[in-house]
């Protein structure tokens, strides 16, 4: 018993080595890759900013009209006002301010209040509809592969149908019936964004079902159940990732575009919302529409230098 117990403990340990090794494998591989490296950086920035930026920062929704139009430190901004008294137009000059580093809008708003919560509701919405997707995906891809016949030929037509329709036309018009709330854009973006990852699966999963760990196990009775959750999805799991962070970015930009359109949640300042309401002022007040337009831009290379990155470290024929 106990040379049982000590054997299991071995076993044990054995394997967490293991993993331990392949952990470490794979980020020596991906810290070959400096891209992935300097977007793996900001993509923990942009999470730490997230986290702990509104401890630091103003309410994001607050308006102070005597604070309006301030540019970011460093610039200055010509403010034009008819004075009715002289019945002249007067021109002052604003000044940057350490109070708004980033400068304010036209309400007086804080630019680095409303871009940390831009960068909450992206990250947000990016994590959590992916999430949805990759899952949603997963499921369909693996079943369709390990079932074959007839479940197969239904998953993927429908599969097929779903990838008929424009995706972000299909958002608009379900987000413009349901309603402009942040539950209602996740759910959508993640319910219909699985079909490029149910494809991708399916054709590694049907790779899998023919290799002789899985023909093994279903020969000594494993349940489909088993096969399925343990040992093809575990073996697809560095596609999922891959197909994970390269998908990130285009929801992020999703959630974007329907707030541009204005069909974004109004309760909440995401980096859409200010980019609509900076860009009729673009001549002006540049910045109010320039600042989450960088934001957007790092943000979705950040994660696509990423993603390249982890394709490259999972790829045994890569040479990184």
């Amino acid at each position: 018993m106990a040379e049982k117990s000590l054997k299991t403990v071995s076993e044990s340990g054995s394997s967490s080595g293991r993993g331990t090794g392949l952990v470490n494998y794979y980020w020596q591989r991906i810290r070959r890759n400096k891209l992935a490296v300097a977007g793996l950086a900001f993509i923990v920035f942009l999470v730490a900013l997230a986290i702990i930026g509104p401890l630091f920062t103003s309410d994001p929704t607050a308006a102070n009209f005597d604070e309006k139009d301030i540019p970011p430190i460093g610039f200055t901004y010509l403010q034009s006002a008819y004075n009715i008294q002289t019945d002249q137009i007067t021109t002052k000059e604003i000044h940057g301010t350490p109070k708004h580093i980033l400068g304010t809008d036209s309400k007086g708003t804080d630019m680095l209040a409303m871009l940390i919560s831009g960068a909450r509701i992206s990250l947000l919405v990016g994590l959590i509809a992916t999430g949805i997707a990759i899952i949603l995906g997963t499921i369909i891809g693996v079943l369709s592969a390990y079932l074959g016949g007839w479940a197969d030929n239904i998953l993927m037509r429908f599969t097929d149908i779903m990838m008929t329709f424009p995706f972000f036309l299909l958002l608009v018009l379900i987000v413009f019936v349901f309603g402009p709330s942040l539950a209602i854009i996740v759910l959508v973006i993640g319910l219909t964004g699985w079909t490029g990852t149910a494809r991708m699966i399916r054709s590694e999963a049907l790779s899998l079902r023919t290799r002789e760990f899985v023909v093994a196990s279903k020969a000594l009775g494993a349940r489909d159940s088993r096969v399925v959750f343990r040992h093809l999805i575990p073996n697809v799991i560095s596609l999922i990732t891959i197909m994970a962070t390269l998908a990130i970015p285009g929801v992020i930009l999703a959630e974007a575009g329907l707030s541009f359109i204005g069909l974004g949640d109004p309760n909440r300042a995401s980096w859409g919302i200010i980019l609509q309401s900076g860009w009729r002022t673009m001549r002006t007040l540049w910045w109010v529409a320039v600042e989450p337009g960088i934001m957007l831009f790092l943000t979705v290379l950040a994660f696509n230098f990423l993603g390249d990155g982890l394709r490259d470290a999972f790829d045994p024929k890569s040479n990184v």
